[in-house]
């Protein structure tokens, strides 16, 4: 009968890796996920970005027309 106890002398019950492949598999597909988490976060980061700078040159169109609006009320009641 082979026994599974460390320092048995049955080579087919030992393994002489550290980590077994399932244990590998894992860590890598951690990693995986967490390039893919950061990566995610840049995207939104940057479109947050740009959403910010559409937003902030539309208040200040919004700001002009406003005040052109202002002007031309100003010309009709002279």
């Amino acid at each position: 009968m082979g026994s599974s106890v460390k320092g048995s002398g049955d080579p087919s019950t030992h393994i002489s890796t550290p980590k077994s492949m399932e244990e590998v598999a894992t860590e890598v597909m951690k990693a995986y996920k967490v390039v893919e988490l950061f990566q995610t976060m840049v995207i939104v980061s940057l479109k947050m970005g740009n959403f910010t700078l559409e937003v902030n040159t539309l208040k200040k169109k919004l700001v002009t027309w406003e005040r052109e609006k202002v002007v031309l009320h100003d010309e009709l009641d002279k």
